[in-house]
């Protein structure tokens, strides 16, 4: 099965940017864009308990329940 065509518009620094990932001058942004959406492809989603986990965690953050960096290096006696 063919899969169709369409075009996208970009900006001149980000097809200077996409021209760096060509493995050879005349390859089509086609396949380095391809490549490039592979390795970024997410295909391990949250779990539900991950999820849960960075609310929490969110949460704790809005009561105003963290340590600073510099309380931290403070209290390691890293100052």
């Amino acid at each position: 099965m063919t899969q169709g065509m369409t075009t996208i518009e970009i900006s001149r620094s980000d097809k200077t940017k996409l021209d760096k990932f060509r493995r050879y001058p005349k390859e089509p942004y086609r396949l380095v864009i391809h490549r490039l959406l592979e390795v970024v492809e997410d295909t391990e989603p949250l779990t539900d308990e991950e999820i849960a986990e960075i609310r929490e965690s969110l949460e704790e953050i809005e009561r105003g329940e963290y340590v600073t960096h510099e309380e931290l290096k403070r209290d390691l006696g890293l100052e």
